[in-house]
This record gives structure tokens, sequence and C-alpha cells, in this order.
């Protein structure tokens, strides 16, 4: 059987899209998936955390859907703001030639902001259950209009308590025609979950996080030497990407201070930082340019790094779950990654229950050589110093689109039926070349294709919309 993705017979601007992202072959959840969802069938999926599930299940739904729908015909649920926020990226990613978009609600954002991007035309909606569920008793979406329902992580949407309001959510929707849960692993709990949510429904289970290229290592040790062992990792191992897991908020915001104190350039991020700052931390993070992140559980969920050398948990973790979902934050996209564990003597109980959970004994518990610590720190200035100069610039995808903003939007009368029409009177656009249009209260973005930004970046400003002059200009952030 091939693993291309054209074995899957989707749309060719799907492809194209997979295409500039740069994968080349069907991973196993995807290849297992595709066919079962195109289908119209239901799923209960479980594969490995960084094993292509988010574009496994968005393929066949982006495959049925046309720019046409005016409402989302696409509901999707996640634990946390973050990974909703990832969904609704790779959505408008593998969406964007068929002029297909997403939007993304969650808490702690204005309800009018989020309000007003569903006002504009979009296909699906990712978010969080209970700011989901919110909008719902609001009327500000249109539940009539949702076909699709897909539930991600949903063992992490037990364990944070969120089965009452993914119920009630479902209770609403009575047009759904196809639903597909995904979770790290099919628990009891899960399966009585996803039975609740539809009696009729197809397990498919892919590679576990042992069958990938993840090494796991586990180092014994007194609480008061955490701090050194970290610096033995650190200067000895010299990874140019980690993630540092500890428990607590206040844990967190300790060790990156004193990270920072050790001249070690890191992140933070967890659930009691302001939404702006966690998202521009993720971006800076993603973006590589910070090596190092310490992060919560709960806050690390949408941290999707492709090349992470390290998953490093400085606190055992508490929730047995976390054990799994931690390890899979390295060796994304089945490339070598190393999970290492700090155990104390008041992690032991913890430790069997995590034998427990997945089954088999995590085996060799090594102890940690300071060597490193004590001699290391010249070394890794070096290297960071060389991380410093040489900090990629931000990884542009579809180099070939063109945003544009322009200053009219609702308030001025401008529709995107308005914008369309001036773009077709250019010489050289195409409709093919017009992407995704959103006209917001007081302006507007347009996405032109096919490298042809400065033609309509200039055509746009040398006629009128709607009889109205205004400025176009090369967006800056939307």
């Amino acid at each position: 059987m091939s693993r291309k993705f054209t074995s899957l017979n989707i749309d060719s601007e799907i492809l194209k899209a997979i295409e500039s992202l740069g994968f080349k072959e069907l991973t196993e959840i995807q290849e297992k998936v595709g066919p079962v969802a195109l289908a119209g069938e239901n799923i209960l999926g479980s594969s490995s955390t960084g094993s292509g599930k988010t574009i496994a299940f968005l393929m066949p739904i982006l495959e049925r859907t046309s720019w046409e729908e005016s409402n989302a015909n696409t509901l999707i649920l996640a634990p946390s703001r973050e990974l909703a926020l990832q969904i609704k990226n790779e959505y408008d990613t593998l969406g964007r030639y068929k002029k297909l978009s997403c939007v993304a609600v969650f808490g702690k954002q204005p309800f009018q902001e989020q309000i007003s991007a569903m006002k504009s035309r979009h296909q699906a909606i990712s978010g969080t259950p209970g700011r989901v569920l919110d909008h719902i008793k609001r009327g500000t979406i249109d539940v009539s209009s949702i076909k699709h329902l897909i539930i991600d992580e949903v063992d992490e949407l037990l364990d944070r308590g969120f089965t009452d309001e993914v119920m009630e959510i479902v209770r609403h929707l009575k047009n759904v025609k196809q639903t597909m849960m995904f979770s790290a692993t099919i628990t009891e709990s899960v399966r009585e979950l996803a039975s609740e949510i539809t009696s009729d429904f197809r397990i498919i289970e892919a590679a576990r996080d042992e069958e990938l290229n993840i090494e796991a290592l586990h180092y014994e040790l007194d609480v008061k030497d955490k701090w050194k062992a970290l610096l033995s990792v650190i200067y000895g191992r010299k990874p140019q990407g980690m993630i540092i897991f500890v428990n607590t908020k206040d844990e967190c915001d300790r060790l990156q201070k004193r990270l920072e104190g050790a001249n070690i350039d890191a992140l933070k991020i967890h659930g009691g930082m302001m939404q702006e700052d966690r998202l521009k931390a993720m971006e800076r993070f993603k973006n590589k340019e910070i090596p190092y992140m310490v992060a919560t559980d709960v806050a690390s969920r949408g941290i999707d790094v492709s090349d992470l050398d390290i998953s490093l948990s400085y606190d055992f973790p508490v929730e047995k779950e976390s054990y799994v979902h931690r390890k899979g934050r390295t060796g994304r996209n089945f490339k070598k990654g190393l999970a290492i564990y700090f155990i104390t003597e008041y992690d032991l109980r913890k430790v069997s229950e995590v034998e427990q959970y997945i089954g088999s004994s995590l085996g060799e518990i090594s102890h940690m050589d300071y060597e490193t610590y004590r001699n290391g720190k010249d070394g890794f200035r070096e290297f960071q110093k060389n991380l410093r100069r040489n900090r990629p610039r931000k990884k542009v995808t579809h180099t070939d689109i063109t945003k544009l903003y322009i200053n009219g939007g609702k308030k001025k009368k401008i529709r995107p039926l308005d914008i369309v029409g001036t773009l077709n009177a250019i010489e050289g656009i195409e409709p093919d070349d017009i992407g995704i249009i959103k006209v917001l209260e007081q302006g507007s973005y347009i996405d032109i294709m096919n490298g042809k930004g400065e033609i309509a970046r200039k055509g746009l400003s040398e006629r009128k919309i709607k009889g109205k002059s205004l400025r176009v200009e090369k967006a800056r952030k939307e």
C-alpha cells in the first residue's frame, strides 16, 4: 500500500498545502484514519503525540468543505487554548488554497473579538469546551450548520473535568453526520465517554510512544540536587531546543528566573500568565528565538515544535497521563527524541502509578554524573553565543501568498464581494489568485496567491472600492 498523500485521493489544493509544509509520506495514523474518515465513519483514534494526528483528521474534513459554506460545518473541541489555536492554524494552513478558514474561541479573550471573527466567512470553529458552550448559549455559534464534530485529546478533557461541558455541547448538535475523537490512550473511561457521544464508532490505533524514536532516561537524585542536575544536562548535552516541565506556576516562575540568572536563555509558560504573553512566548519558542521553555503541563498543550531535542521533567509528573504527554513533546514526526525524568524520594508512589498506567517498568534508573556541571560551563557559553548569532529567521509557509490590509471594513459598508470585484478588474489577477478575505469593523485582510501580491497591492491602490479610495499595504499583523 502506498504511503503517499496522493493515495488518499484528496483535492490537489490540499496536497499543494501539505507539500509546502515539507511532508512527503503519510504517517501510520494518517494512513489508517484517512480512508475511514473520507467514507464518513465515526472514529475513536489513538496515536502517539507528534504522529501527525491533526493532519489526519483535518484532511478529510477539508476535502468535503467548500468556500461557498459561509458558516462553520466543523466544530473541534480541545482541552487548552494553545491546542485550539494550534489546530486553527493548521486548518488555515492546509485549507489556504481552497480559501477555507477556521476561527478559534477560548477563555480569557474578549467575546466581542470572537463574535466579530465569526461574522466573517469561516468553515470551522476550534475551541475549548467552556467558551464554545458559552457561545452556543448566546446563539453566536450556528449549531444547525455543524455537520462534523472532532474531539481532540479526549483523555485530557476527562482529566480536566470537561465531561459535562462536552456532553452539553453534544446535546445541542442535532445535525452532526460524523464524529471523530482522538486520545493518546484509549482507557475504559475514554471508551465510555465515546459511547455516550455516539453509539457507533470505529477504533483506530497507531504506533505507541515506545515504538517511536524516543529514548527515555530516568535519573534518581535528591531534591536539593535537581538544579545541579539540570545544569549538568544543559552544559553536557547542549540541546538546541528543550522544554522543561514543572508541576506548579510558582515553580515555573522561579526556575525560569533562576535560568536567566545563570545566563541561560529561557522562556516560561503557565496558566497564570496573560493570554497575550502566553501566545507571544509560544511563538518565540516555536520560531527558535529562545531555545528553552519552562512549562506546566496545562500550558504546554499546543507546543508543537518539530525538532525539539529534549523533553525534561524537572518535576516528575503528578498525573500519570502526563508522563506520556510530556514524552510526546520530543520526537515529533518520528524524528529522534529524548525524554529525561528526574525522580526524587518523594516520587516513588507516582512512579508505580505510571508503570501501572503504561503497562511496563520504567527500566533502569540511573544516577546523574555531575562532571559537566563542574567543568562544562565555558563550553556551553560558546555554544549559546553561536545559537544567538545563528537564530533562524521566522519560518514562512506559503511564500507565494501575500496578506494585504485595507483600511476599510464593515463601518464603511465594505463587503468581500466588493473587494473581489475590484481585484477581478486588475490586469494580471485571476479568480484563483484571490484567497481568504476577512472584513472586520475597521479594516479588511486579503490573501493574494501565486506570488501576485504586489500586482494586487498596486492595482487596489489605484482603484476605488465601492466608490471609496482606501489605503492598501502589506499586512503587519491580523
